[in-house]
């Protein structure tokens, strides 16, 4: 049917919408896909995981979907991180994070780069990231590393056969960094030249949980990374926020996982790993609420006030059809509402996009919670969690809608065009001459 669509003026942007694969969901994901429970058509996959998750990289391809590589750099970098499960990862070092010298070793060509490049060639990747690090807190001083590193990835995968292979930029930095003006300019400036075809941004304290006022606040701030004439993608955010990021224009898509990833911190990172089980919880996003809840106690609201289930539940069956459904198969609930929303804002125009979240996407979800506030049977933990979420979207909605008003007309991000094969098309930089 999309085929038929006649567009008056220009076609609306598209959002761009990445399924991060984390370490576990390679097999949901793949059954998922093979459902058409996804409508997003591009997907993360890291490299400390690619060989285990071969299965659902096949399937892809045969989708003709797009794979973005992620290095998994910054991890190995952190001595946080390093010798989790991204030890995997093929130019990992089992014992200690990476340095400096891993990545420009005089009179060789086996640095991490060269790996990388050997790597993305070999797999046939539509896109790699290039391998950058996380600068918050004392680490800016990668951000010098992290730019000769990315020259010398586009030049190793030139000359190696992977001129085609596009490089997607992680700018890896806490929420405080990026709401400093002088910080950012300094990045945007330090970017502008670099051989980039997108610029990934990572922000340690931001994500699906986030309020109101920082989602307003990390709107106008990206506004200042358009300078750079690349697509911006907001990484590791869900929810409402990821949308408002796209619906204002501010980013041309975002990135979350099906269980997760959905906020990122790099709180951890920099801090010896200490050992212990910190096994994930399964939940289920409730739209209405703009929040996941543990399956336990979204059961227990559904037995306690029936009439819950009509407000909370899913009775769409070309997504779950009953609350059981919805209850056992969360990640098929999320992508498939996920996707319809992102879907209904694509094809909204630019300039009614910010609208159209505000009223259909907002407004509406806060209505439904208000509503549930007066359930009777449900307990006291629940009408905690029901009044918070309808406080936070009575604020979203106050404060996206004067920010709507003070912005007036804006210019978007540029958009992630539509793949082609395996491979993303988008406006190529002086680089590829």
């Amino acid at each position: 049917m999309s085929q038929n669509i006649h567009y008056l003026h220009s076609r609306p942007r598209q959002i761009a919408q990445f399924t991060r694969v984390g370490y576990s969901d390679h097999v949901q994901t793949e059954q998922l896909l093979s459902a058409g429970k996804l409508d997003g058509q591009r997907f993360v996959i890291d490299a400390a995981n690619f060989e285990r998750q071969s299965s659902l990289i096949r399937s892809i391809h045969d989708e003709n979907a797009e794979i973005v590589l992620d290095t998994n750099v910054a991890e190995l970098s952190a001595p946080g991180r390093f010798s989790s499960a991204v030890r995997a990862a093929p130019w990992s070092n089992k014992d200690r994070p990476l340095e400096i010298d891993d990545f420009f070793i005089p009179s060789t060509n086996r640095t991490v780069v060269d790996q990388v490049a050997d790597f993305a060639v070999e797999k046939k990747i539509s896109s790699v990231m290039a391998p950058t690090h996380y600068l918050g807190e004392d680490q800016y001083h990668w951000f010098e590393v992290d730019r000769r590193a990315c020259i010398a990835l586009r030049q190793s995968l030139d000359r190696k056969g992977g001129a085609e292979i596009s490089i997607d930029y992680p700018l890896i930095i806490t929420y405080s960094q990026f709401r400093d003006p002088e910080f950012r300019d300094g990045l945007i400036n330090g970017l502008r030249d670099m051989p980039f075809d997108c610029l990934w941004l990572r922000i340690s304290g931001f994500g699906a949980d986030s309020k109101a006022a920082a989602v307003a606040r990390c709107i106008k701030g990206l506004f200042s990374f358009h300078a750079l004439g690349r697509p911006i993608i907001a990484d590791q955010v869900g929810g409402l926020a990821s949308l408002a990021l796209c619906a204002f224009g501010a980013s041309s898509g975002f990135s979350h996982g099906i269980s997760g990833k959905e906020r990122f911190s790099a709180k951890e990172w920099l801090k010896p790993k200490t050992e212990g089980s910190f096994g994930q919880v399964k939940t289920v996003y409730i739209p209405a609420l703009d929040r996941r809840l543990k399956i336990r106690d979204a059961r227990k609201m559904f037995e306690d006030a029936r009439t819950s289930r009509e407000m909370f539940g899913c009775p769409d069956h070309t997504c779950c059809g009953d609350i059981e459904r919805m209850l056992s198969y969360p990640e098929a609930h999320l992508m498939v509402q996920k996707g319809r929303q992102v879907s209904d804002l694509s094809q909204t125009p630019e300039t009614m996009r910010a609208d159209r979240l505000i009223s259909e996407h907002i407004e509406l979800a806060r209505r439904l919670s208000g509503r549930a506030m007066n359930l009777k049977k449900i307990d006291d933990d629940a009408k905690k969690k029901i009044s918070n979420a309808n406080t936070r979207l009575i604020r979203f909605e106050e404060t996206l809608t004067n920010l709507h008003e003070q912005l007036g007309p804006t210019n978007f991000a540029n958009e992630l065009s539509g793949h082609s094969g395996d491979r993303v098309k988008i406006q190529k930089g002086p680089w590829h001459d």
